[in-house]
């Protein structure tokens, strides 16, 4: 249980929301039903810092992760995230000096944005993720993308770096502070003009009371107000902070001469934060409620239901809706075009993960898409297939 807030050390608040048994893995791949439905389960009991405004997970048990298996978290299948992370790439390239240049992306995963931003004009990538091994190098990519399957530090950063990106990782990190102190060290090490980060946005997930945005390797959480007091604090300069992807994800950008440092949320943003922490629950209530009513009516009239997306959202989704036999048992399987997925089953419940053909096979009455960013592309997918009086939703 973590007593103090992982970013400033300050003493831990109340929690203003729980939930319990959520498988702790949303990108593991589990070959059969048993296995999937003995995955290690964890809870998520939030807390915000009173003083820097990070949430935080205060019962995050990093012992309960295993990354031995197979786990699959490429989002690039998807034309829309795939022109998203090209258009990304391509923007920090130009403005901060990146053609040609050497850049580390720390958490860097299968290593799809690494090549993007090959492929956008920087010179070499180093890739650094403790699942990074240099057999997930492509071979058109061999000796401009350097794997190195480590936990990051600052002595991996070679002279030379003109910026550090670190996308959707600082989510993951439960030693905020520490981790924080080896990126600027890191920065400041190789010389580098930046450091260029994302993560999801909390401001979002509270407004909506999307339960299905809390997944349990997310640990800590931030609006871009709160990322940008926590840089501070890291000592990088003067970080800007925007909203990207519909409004899904802050982007942070920051230069390595600041001051590390005691950093506060402003009093009037930290007053916001709080009252929406605690309507949030209240929010969750009436979605889960919402889409347990929905989905009972449709068990009612033997309509057959899929869930759109694979994924950590889509395995929040169904765990906490139709979890421990609370919910109607009405969504008989899931769709995903990432391949990696495909024919293997969803951690918690065991449902079946299809291919967008198998809908062919018994084509469904309803679609329910986990994340409205991808409608088009998921509709022109189903009227493709012919599946045009196939219902599609978005939560």
């Amino acid at each position: 249980m973590l007593n103090r807030c992982p970013a400033c050390d300050a003493p831990a608040a109340e929690p203003f929301f729980s939930v319990t048994g959520l498988p702790v893995h949303g990108t593991a791949v589990l070959a059969d039903p048993a296995s999937a439905r003995a995955v290690s389960v964890g809870d998520q009991v939030l807390v915000l810092c009173g003083h820097c405004g990070t949430v935080f997970n205060r019962d995050f048990a990093p012992e309960l992760l295993d990354y031995s298996g197979d786990h699959e978290e490429s989002q690039h299948h998807s034309p829309r995230f795939a022109a998203y992370a090209e258009q990304i790439a391509a923007d920090w390239v130009a403005r901060f000096g990146l053609s040609g240049a050497h850049v580390v992306e720390v958490g860097c995963g299968s290593g799809d944005f690494a090549a993007e931003l090959l492929r956008a004009g920087a010179g070499r990538v180093t890739g650094i993720d403790p699942h990074f091994v240099p057999e997930r190098v492509r071979p058109e990519l061999a000796g401009r993308l350097t794997a190195v399957p480590a936990e990051f530090a600052r002595d991996q950063v070679e002279p030379g770096t003109a910026a550090l990106v670190c996308r959707h990782t600082l989510e993951h990190i439960p030693a905020l502070a520490g981790f924080g102190a080896e990126l600027h060290a890191g920065l400041r090490r190789g010389g580098g003009r930046a450091l260029l980060a994302e993560v999801p946005d909390l401001g979002r997930i509270l407004a909506e009371g999307a339960f299905w945005d809390l997944q349990y390797e997310h640990c800590s959480y931030f609006t871009p107000a709160t990322l940008r007091t926590f840089l501070l604090g890291a000592g990088f300069a003067d970080p800007a902070t925007r909203l990207t992807y519909a409004d899904q994800y802050v982007v942070a950008e920051a230069g390595p001469d600041g001051t590390p440092g005691p950093a506060a949320l402003a009093p009037q943003l930290l007053d916001g934060l709080r009252t929406a922490c605690l309507d949030f629950a209240a929010r969750v209530g009436d979605q889960v409620g919402r889409w347990r009513s929905w989905l009972g009516e449709r068990a009612s009239a033997g309509d057959e239901i899929v869930v759109w997306g694979g994924g950590a959202k889509g395995l929040t989704f169904l765990n906490v809706v139709e979890g421990g036999g609370a919910g109607p048992g009405a969504v008989r399987g899931v769709v995903d075009i990432n391949p990696g997925l495909q024919g293997r089953f969803m951690g918690g419940l065991g449902l079946p993960i299809r291919a967008p053909k198998d809908l062919l096979d018994s084509p469904p009455r309803a679609v329910l898409l986990m994340n409205p960013v991808y409608t088009g592309e998921v509709r022109s997918t189903l009227d493709g297939l012919g599946l045009g009086s196939t219902e599609l939703l978005a939560v």
